[in-house]
């Protein structure tokens, strides 16, 4: 359930079956472009700030969040800093591995396949910086587990649901969602 709620919230497309408009589905204009070939650094995150204009200017409100081909990019970085140089367990209480400036950098194994060509709902992206104060989700039921008994084949099925959204607060100078996507 959690791995669904994850990959909702960063690739829902708020329609139909996939009811949860996820971070990735509200920025469909960022010009932050990396090629498949090269190693996403830095500078190319910083650059996903610098593209969300007004959102991007308060670094406490903000979050990269990044796939595991970037994490691993990152820790080849020596710019970049790690959770064992500014934090103590971070990663295992929150999932953060690192800061870039004042921002915590979350990696994400919900991300697509990184590839060459047109981003879709399942290729190209690579890593996200969200202002978090521009959204807010919520949770119309909890968690709920329902178990049923099938005699004829003697087992038993447990199914897990729940129900969240989360929503956008203001368009007002832009989406306050920056993509990095790969290119040919």
């Amino acid at each position: 359930v959690a791995k669904a709620v994850d990959k909702a919230f960063l690739l829902g497309a708020g329609a139909g079956a996939d009811p949860v408009k996820g971070f990735l589905t509200y920025d469909a204009t960022s010009a932050v472009t990396v090629p498949v070939a090269n190693a996403v650094t830095i500078a190319n995150l910083r650059a996903l700030r610098a593209d969300m204009g007004a959102w991007g200017l308060e670094q406490s409100d903000l979050r990269f969040v990044v796939s595991t081909d970037v994490y691993y990019n990152l820790l080849d970085d020596t710019t970049f800093q790690t959770m064992d140089k500014v934090g103590s367990a971070a990663t295992l209480l929150t999932g953060q591995i690192g800061m870039i400036g004042q921002t915590p950098v979350l990696v994400s194994d919900q991300f697509p396949v990184k590839a060459a060509g047109v981003a879709t709902a399942t290729t190209n992206y690579g890593a996200m910086c969200v202002n978090t104060s521009n959204f807010i989700a919520g949770s119309q039921r909890g968690l709920r587990m329902d178990t049923q008994e099938l005699v004829e084949t003697q087992r038993r099925v447990m199914v897990a649901s729940l129900r969240t959204g989360m929503t956008q607060l203001s368009t007002v100078n832009g989406m306050g969602v920056s993509a990095l996507r790969y290119v040919a």
